[in-house]
């Protein structure tokens, strides 16, 4: 991923897999429905370290560059990376339902969302020249801060969100504790996953906007004795 062309990757940890994850939803047609999910929802933010390695050239970065099909606002200075790690814990309760059928009604949800993978990866082109290293390792390290603080926003906008989520969930009842159990797993894992993907495909590409601002465009162009060129790939 590059930064400043385009938001973060989409996240690496899926919750469950595409072939079960809404197996246990079902619309207003079943006859029979589990009582509505209203649990109270902890959210939390783990913030990874930031690592640092010179593995890219700008030739390959201008490849990448080429297929996202968008405009550079800058020079190519290298790349940020990270993913977005779930842990999910549910506390829950079971419930019977006419027919001897059973439910599995979540109380409390607990979502830890965590940046991993985080790394800031800086040109090999540049390993003879400090001052165009220093300039794309503090330019990655601004596109980290965004990335750190566009998690805080999801984790601040989850709580609501994903109460309204479950709240419209309808989930059938199963013929045993443990099939219960599993609809309601793989329901809630889909919730989940689903907000986030929305927060990142809504937020990230404004976080890169809030890092390629007029005022650090010009801040690379007139670094380094001018050695950059604004939108321009070196």
């Amino acid at each position: 991923m590059l930064t400043g062309i385009v938001g973060r990757p989409a996240s690496v940890i899926a919750l469950c897999a595409a072939s079960v994850l809404c197996g246990g939803l079902r619309t207003a047609r079943a006859s029979t429905a589990c009582p509505p999910a209203r649990p109270a929802i902890e959210v939390e933010a783990g913030h990874g370290q930031l690592g640092e390695v010179s593995d890219v050239t700008l030739a390959q970065l201008a490849q990448v560059a080429r297929g996202q099909a968008r405009p550079l606002s800058h020079p190519l200075l290298g790349a940020y990376t990270s993913s977005i790690g779930i842990a999910l814990s549910i506390k829950d309760k079971v419930v019977e339902v006419p027919g001897g059928l059973r439910c599995t009604v979540p109380e409390v949800v607990h979502v830890r969302l965590t940046l991993s993978n985080r790394a800031a990866h800086l040109p090999r082109d540049f390993a003879g020249d400090p001052c165009l290293l220093d300039l794309s390792r503090s330019h990655q390290r601004k596109h980290a801060d965004a990335d750190d603080a566009l998690l805080d926003r999801m984790v601040a906008k989850y709580p609501e969100d994903l109460r309204a989520r479950f709240a419209a969930l309808t989930i059938e009842p199963a013929p045993s504790e443990t099939a219960a159990r599993l609809r309601m797993t793989e329901a809630a894992n889909s919730v989940v996953q689903q907000q986030l993907d929305i927060y990142e495909r809504d937020q990230a590409i404004r976080a890169g906007a809030t890092v390629d601002t007029p005022e650090e465009v010009a801040r690379l162009d007139k670094a380094c004795g001018g050695a950059l060129k604004s939108g321009e790939p070196l």
